[in-house]
């Protein structure tokens, strides 16, 4: 039996880094309105290099993908400072931090922004509850608060992909029964393409896009921002948690 791999992307806003170089020629992606909303760039240290990105607004981010294979690694996989109740646990991206000397730009949160991917054979068989540990990256020991998921859905030759918003979490989910678009036009450009989208309209309240699934996703993000009310209900669905 396969194991259950969640693909966790994962950005954190630093300080700005040293000794970065500019990132890979690529031609023009139009899911930004503008070019330079954000710049690519690459960190090398000792051998290894990561991607960083700083935003139009002069925002630093380090930018991390990893494989989880549980809800509770999932949980920890954007855990940006190491407080004394985890000191014995394995915080993959605190580690990798310290190793690259990126500093975390603080403002008030302990965990980076996550969009987390997960295949599945039927969208149908994964309940509302744990789409909903998903979309705000829960561990086992979380207790439940929200009570519905907010969601958009396509389908592509009877297959679903389905995106849900976290509820004040700075996070969300794809979840996919196209093992295509999930490995192989997802994972490579969608999930960051996506989270850059979100971090953005999280921090300055503007998604620096005009394509239409962007704009989509714009709107579920507002539904589920307990201070923002401009959400239009038309274009996203919700679910009860039982």
């Amino acid at each position: 039996m396969m194991k259950k791999i969640y693909y966790s992307e994962i950005a954190v806003p630093i300080e700005p880094p040293f000794g970065f170089m500019p990132g890979k020629e690529s031609a023009r992606d139009y899911t930004f309105d503008k070019e330079d909303r954000f710049r690519d760039y690459l960190l090398k240290k000792d051998g290894q290099i990561c991607d960083v990105s700083l935003d139009d607004k002069g925002q630093w981010y380090f930018f991390a993908s990893m494989e989880c294979e549980s809800m509770d690694d999932l949980k920890l996989s954007r855990q940006i400072f190491r407080p004394a109740y985890l000191k014995g646990k394995n915080l993959r991206l605190v580690d990798l931090m310290d190793n690259l000397e990126i500093k975390p730009f603080y403002e008030g949160h302990d965990k980076a922004y996550g969009h987390v991917l997960s295949l599945v054979k039927d969208l149908d068989a994964v309940s509302a509850f744990n789409q909903a540990r998903l979309a705000n990256y829960d561990g086992t020991d979380d207790p439940t608060i929200i009570k519905k998921i907010h969601f958009i859905e396509n389908e592509y030759k009877g297959e679903r992909t389905r995106f849900i918003s976290g509820f004040e979490t700075r996070s969300f989910a794809t979840v996919t029964e196209n093992e295509y678009y999930g490995k192989e036009i997802h994972l490579p450009g969608n999930a960051r393409n996506y989270l850059k989208l979100f971090i953005y309209f999280t921090r300055y309240g503007v998604l620096p896009s005009q394509q239409m699934m962007p704009r989509f996703l714009g709107n579920l993000w507002a539904s589920t921002q307990s201070l923002n009310t401009s959400a239009n209900p038309a274009l996203y669905k919700d679910e009860g948690i039982e």
